[in-house]
């Protein structure tokens, strides 16, 4: 289902920048080679994945966090856990004068558990999501280049190798590519 999502947002995207470049003369336009659509594909799909687990993260925490909250009425309002996870706590008056302002609870070794777990998922989702994005425009990048080498005018990107690429205009804010990866136009396009 969050492929067919992605792909109709792809899909979207690509009309909405038609229509918007509708009125304009000419639009860069990369063809991709049967490479370079496998690769954008690839790339792609692992971007989706990496989306889908960090949401799914980030649920899974938010979810445990509500049903800790509904467990423990005698903790009202916004639930904070210790960075150990021994320990849940509210603040209840910040102005009370040595920490009669807050009010806590042990967490059983389930709970903290529970807890170390789905934070350490979260963390390692982020993560990983943040090593596709990179993959994703290092991947972007290099395809630019490739087809329109930047020379000494444009913006310069650094790439996560360290390889530094210059990125002629429209190009500088990414690309939009269709639904099949075979064609990709710049994100902001203007002549």
């Amino acid at each position: 289902m969050t492929k067919t999502i992605a792909l109709a947002l792809a899909a979207f995207s690509f009309l909405a920048l038609a229509r918007r470049c509708a009125s304009q003369d000419i639009v860069s336009v990369i063809y991709l080679s049967p490479s370079e659509t496998a690769t954008a594909k690839q790339t792609a799909e692992a971007l989706l994945i990496a989306y889908d687990r960090d949401y799914q993260a980030k649920t899974a925490w938010q979810n445990f966090h509500r049903s800790y909250q509904a467990a423990h009425p005698d903790l009202p309002g916004l639930v904070m856990f210790a960075s150990d996870f021994k320990i849940a706590f509210v603040v209840k008056d910040v102005r009370a004068p040595f920490g009669r302002g807050a009010a806590a609870i042990e967490l059983s070794a389930e709970e903290r558990e529970k807890a170390e777990s789905l934070q350490r998922e979260m963390v390692e989702a982020k993560r990983a999501l943040d090593a596709v994005r990179k993959s994703w425009q290092d991947y972007q990048y290099e395809l630019v280049s490739d087809h329109f080498p930047g020379g000494t005018s444009g913006v310069a990107f650094k790439r996560s190798d360290g390889k530094s690429v210059m990125i002629a205009d429209p190009w500088v804010s990414g690309a939009v590519f269709t639904p099949d990866y075979r064609v990709a136009v710049p994100t902001t396009a203007h002549p």
